[in-house]
């Protein structure tokens, strides 16, 4: 065993020379044979430090207890520095929502990222085995998974390696035997309670016995392969996303360009965008990534409601945007003042609001881009900058000179303004006429265009706050 866990090390570059590694000690057979093996290897790899870490999940009662004491006193028998840590499992698990199996391990890699960063441990070390791996992957496969999950259990995640990958269970216990070294047996793993042990107890020794030997072997050494397909298209993966990708306000891809792939190519560029909206996305399904990629061709403006994120379709792009649990920030409505001039941070500019004669505007200012001019006289209600309201209209002048009246609604259809960006574009609005819209556009209401010789009011637009 010795050999094929130096071997394992090598292989996949685990660990470095003067490191430190904790190592994940339950006291079962896995872990008491890797904490041993690494002991062994220190010199020739040359280990800073060993340390282990136990978790009593509190979940057989005093099972659980005569577990973490068996623990202490093998690392006093053997020299390592240990830490307990004590977790409950189950509030845990109700509190989330999730099953037990997942509790535990959840609480178990928290406790163990806290103790190798109170050790300065460079990897946590963990006793998962060739049979591990084996298990993982068929259940995996009954669940349905893709290659990733077809990979099984990666040799490095992380701060994480496992030493053990490539090793039998029976060749772990003939090892603790010959070296007449003491170990537990979870009296949880006798049960067939766990989807697991069943896999474990009756699934796989059926394989061995009615269709391969070495069934175990076999199914590890796939997965090995699949790992490296894996990440072969991760990385391809993450060079097209780049290419499809825009980041302003929220991410967006670039719809031509993402169906224009191979499928096995387009629902990774999904999954990336996904990650890179929201970190944790173990929830996210085969369903709902092709569920993004049916949005891709459906019309504009739909969306499809994902765990935490929202993924809607704007034209000729994919917009993808957080759940964001508390309440959005409403828009917003200011009254202008005569004469006066203030900063609004919503927007970030300053805007003066004033009335003039004709003949005293400078009217290569009143044609600049940032000043616009209206009639005095049209002007029977209150000037606001706001956010749109129902009921909102704007008029234009066709090229035969004519004016027309459009639904702001419509205007930000045909001006393809995407939905997410709608309620923030500011207007300057009298009453439910908009005079200016300021999306950069500049488009202004043409049935309030100041005519000679009579009074105007000016509105100019400035970035940033003017003192």
């Amino acid at each position: 065993m010795r050999e094929i866990v130096l071997s394992t090390l090598r292989k996949y570059k685990m660990l470095s020379h003067d490191n430190s590694v904790i190592v994940g000690l339950s006291g079962g057979a896995d872990s008491v044979a890797l904490l041993r093996v690494l002991l062994e290897l220190r010199e020739e790899l040359n280990l800073d430090e060993i340390f282990a870490a136990h978790i009593n999940h509190n979940l057989r009662g005093d099972e659980s207890d005569s577990d973490e004491i068996f623990v202490r006193n093998l690392c006093d028998e053997w020299g390592v520095t240990l830490k307990i840590f004590h977790a409950d499992v189950k509030t845990f698990a109700e509190k989330n929502k999730i099953g037990i199996e997942e509790a535990a391990r959840n609480l178990r890699y928290e406790f163990l990222e806290q103790a190798r960063r109170e050790f300065a441990a460079s990897n946590i070390a963990v006793g998962h085995n060739l049979d591990d791996n084996a298990e993982t992957v068929i259940m995996n496969l009954c669940r349905g998974a893709g290659i990733k999950g077809l990979g099984g259990i990666p040799p490095v995640n992380g701060a994480v390696i496992r030493p053990l990958i490539n090793v039998p269970r029976l060749k772990i216990e003939e090892y603790l035997r010959t070296h007449k070294i003491k170990y537990l047996t979870d009296s949880s793993n006798l049960s067939n309670d766990f989807t697991r042990n069943r896999v474990r107890n009756i699934i796989l020794p059926s394989l061995e016995n009615e269709v391969n030997p070495n069934t175990k072997k076999t199914i590890a050494r796939t997965a090995s392969l699949l790992r490296l397909d894996e990440d072969f298209l991760e990385i391809s993966a993450q060079e097209v996303f780049e290419n499809c990708a825009e980041k302003s306000k929220n991410l967006s891809l670039n719809i031509k360009k993402l169906t224009g792939l191979h499928p096995a190519v387009s629902q990774r560029v999904i999954r990336v965008a996904l990650l890179q909206t929201r970190k944790d996305i173990t929830d996210i399904t085969y369903t709902h990534i092709t569920a993004v990629l049916k949005l891709a061709n459906g019309q504009t403006g739909r969306e499809v409601h994902l765990p935490g994120i929202i993924v809607t379709k704007e034209y000729e792009k994919l917009i993808f945007t957080a759940q964001i649990k508390t309440q959005q920030v409403a828009g917003f409505n200011y009254l202008l003042q005569d004469n006066s001039s203030y900063y609004f941070p919503e927007i970030e500019k300053t805007i003066l609001l004033s009335f003039i004669s004709e003949q005293t505007l400078n009217t290569k200012s009143a044609l600049s881009h940032c000043t616009k001019i209206f009639s005095y006289d049209k002007i029977t209600k209150l000037i606001y900058l706001r956010t749109r309201l129902p009921g909102d209209k704007i008029s234009f002048r066709n090229a035969e000179g004519k004016i027309f009246t459009k639904k702001l609604q419509d205007y930000f259809t045909d001006e393809k303004i995407p939905k997410t960006q709608r309620d923030s574009i500011p207007l300057i609005a009298h009453g439910n006429e908009i005079l200016w819209i300021l999306d950069g556009k500049n488009r202004v209401n043409a049935k309030y265009e100041a005519e000679k010789n009579e009074k105007i009011i000016c509105v100019s637009v400035e970035e940033g706050a003017k003192v």
